[in-house]
């Protein structure tokens, strides 16, 4: 199994290499879910809402189900 070596500073930080960050499209500031397995972990980088929103739709809503939905929720937390 190859990969790039990434290393641990003194607080804990981890640093990869510029050519993972530029694979991945890391900036300061991307988060990553972290999955640990038996001696391996597994980073994830985190999707924000606005990677989700570029991603094509798996489904379509009209405006008008959407405004049903709303109408049911808002009943339901007035009934609360």
């Amino acid at each position: 199994m190859s990969g790039d070596v990434v290393r641990v500073g003194k607080k804990g930080e981890l640093y990869t290499p510029k050519k993972l960050r530029l694979q991945m499209g890391l900036e300061p500031g991307s988060e990553f879910i972290a999955v640990v397995k038996g001696e391996e972990v597994i980073l994830r980088k985190r999707k924000t809402i606005a990677n989700l929103l570029e991603e094509d739709a798996i489904a379509t809503v009209s405006e008008k189900e959407i405004k049903k939905e709303r109408s049911v929720l808002e009943k339901g937390l007035l009934e609360r």
